[in-house]
């Protein structure tokens, strides 16, 4: 009956060794993660010190700046004629008793300048007030400015209309 007796006290004996190799290896173990993290960290930070003296957020941000400008100035010839000729077409639809006589259009940066030489006989002498609310209203005109332009006799008198457009992109 002694040999059953001193089995238990081995595996008691046993049991403590296994546990503490079981926790030294996930001891072990939870040390390498902690080393590996420490080294990321560290390299993030490095390659973080490299990111902010290369600054290519500003380096991005100044060629995308110098695209837009180039593709600005290249697009601009067509963008003012397209602008033009739909001004153009603008005032030919709202001056149906009036006749245009002469069309100036100046483009500039950011807006066009134009003058307009109307002839008004009579009868559409009172519809001059209405062109020029729907000259402000259609074309989307500014500073616009109208003057009669001195016509000799009693015929038909020349207006002259001055202002300005936005120029769509």
């Amino acid at each position: 009956m002694n040999e059953p007796d001193d089995r238990p006290l081995r595996r008691r004996r046993r049991w403590p060794l296994f546990l503490f190799s079981f926790l030294a290896v996930i001891s072990l173990l939870l040390h390498a993660v902690r080393f590996s993290r420490a080294r990321e960290a560290a390299e993030m930070k490095r390659s973080y010190g490299e990111l902010v003296r290369e600054q290519p957020v500003a380096a991005t941000k100044a060629r995308r700046a110098r695209f837009h400008q180039l593709r600005y100035f290249l697009d601009y010839p067509m963008a003012a004629s397209y602008a033009a000729a739909d001004l153009v077409r603008r005032l030919d639809g709202i001056a149906a008793p009036l006749r245009l006589v002469s069309v100036r259009i100046d483009p500039g940066l950011h807006d066009m300048s134009f003058e307009l030489a109307i002839e008004a006989d009579t009868v559409a002498r009172r519809g001059f007030d209405d062109f020029l609310e729907q000259l402000g209203n259609a074309a989307a005109a500014f500073d616009i400015m109208a003057t009669p332009a001195p016509a000799p006799g009693s015929g038909p008198r020349l207006f002259a209309v001055r202002g300005r457009v936005e120029l769509q992109p």
